[in-house]
């Protein structure tokens, strides 16, 4: 993290205006990951805890989700690296699954040609 950090500090953040669709996107996404985790949140009557390691396992994966989790109790911090590594796995089966769907919609062939 203080690698990020001195990054960050380093940062010219008046440039950002150069690209404001960039910024669009960004808080699109944001937006989105926000609707979906409150949905789901409140369709399973989910803790918050449970919200918040989700989304942090999302954006951080396994480096930060156990450092949530333990903020709302130290025993379940493996439950954070739990769900951030199963993020992983799911969004590597879901990455998977999109190509093969792109490229039926382009070429009408299931298989994925090297």
């Amino acid at each position: 993290y203080l690698l990020v950090a001195c990054i960050g500090a380093g940062a010219d953040f008046s440039r950002l205006t150069d690209a404001p669709g960039y910024l669009l996107i960004a808080a699109t996404w944001m937006l989105i990951h926000i609707i979906v985790l409150l949905t789901a949140a409140w369709l399973m009557r989910a803790p918050l805890f449970f919200v918040a390691t989700g989304s942090q396992a999302n954006i951080g994966g396994p480096a930060s989700a156990p450092i949530v989790a333990g903020a709302f109790n130290p025993v379940l911090a493996p439950v954070g690296a739990l769900l951030a590594i199963a993020g992983y796995a799911l969004g590597t089966l879901g990455g998977l699954a999109c190509i093969h769907l792109m490229n039926f919609i382009l070429t009408g062939s299931p298989a994925v040609r090297p």
